[in-house]
This record gives C-alpha cells, sequence and structure tokens, in this order.
C-alpha cells in the first residue's frame, strides 16, 4: 500500500512538472541601444516581427540570435527594430528568449530624416556607421 502511494506521487510530481512553464519580461526597448534618442520617424512604415532562440536547458540560446531572427523573418531591407520587447521564457527542458518588434529599414529612416539627420543621429547615438547603411 505504501508503495502504490509513493508510485502515485511520484508519478502525480513528474507529470506536473512536464507541465509547468514560466515566462518573463527582460526588456523593453524603443531602439535596440543602450543610448536614449529623440527620434521621431513614421512608424507604420515598418513591421511588427517575432524571432526565438531556443536550446535545451537553455543552452545554445541567446538574444542576439533572437534578434536576428527577428529581423531575417521581416525581410532583408529591415535592419533596426524598435519599440521591442525581450522575454526570456523557460519550460520542461527547453529555455530561450524571444524577441519583438517593430521591423523598420534605416534606408526609410535615411530618407525621411534626410542624410544629415541620419548621420548626426548614428553618431550621437553610436548605433552605426552611417556610411555603411543601406543606400
Amino acid at each position: 500500500m505504501k508503495s502504490t502511494k509513493l508510485t502515485l506521487f511520484t508519478a502525480l510530481f513528474a507529470f506536473t512538472l512536464m507541465l509547468s512553464s514560466c515566462s518573463q519580461r527582460l526588456v523593453d526597448f524603443t531602439v535596440i541601444s543602450s543610448k536614449n534618442h529623440g527620434l521621431k520617424f513614421d512608424k507604420s512604415k515598418g513591421i511588427r516581427v517575432k524571432g526565438e532562440s531556443f536550446g535545451f536547458l537553455g543552452i545554445g540560446a541567446n538574444i542576439k540570435d533572437a534578434m536576428d531572427n527577428a529581423l531575417q523573418s521581416a525581410g532583408p531591407q529591415y535592419d533596426l527594430l524598435v519599440d521591442g520587447v525581450v522575454k526570456i521564457e523557460d519550460y520542461t527542458l527547453v529555455a530561450g528568449y524571444v524577441v519583438e518588434g517593430t521591423a523598420i529599414s534605416s534606408t526609410d529612416l535615411k530618407a525621411e530624416l534626410g542624410t544629415k539627420g541620419f548621420e548626426d543621429w548614428c553618431k550621437a547615438n553610436a548605433i552605426f556607421d552611417a556610411t555603411t547603411a543601406n543606400n
């Protein structure tokens, strides 16, 4: 009788563990940068994207891959993420990162701000070299 209760308890514990999961928000971002910006542009030209990076016990998962996957899903002309969220998701034996944001094109941004305004913004925020951005 005692063995039956222990077996039932073990099976119930294992079943509960298999169904458990966790998700928590890590960070929200306006532009994927550690600097503040005062950029005003038309976000309706971008598209909402999602990228993921998961691994067994979280091994091999990283935020950069999740961001890259999000940008790649938008298309080759998109190279910036704005108004985004980074989450960590943890399930039984699997963990990783999910990145969601609005993908925009630096070419469109440059056209909207003007070349000089775009280069000044890039220098001020140390985002990337504006001269190598899509023309």
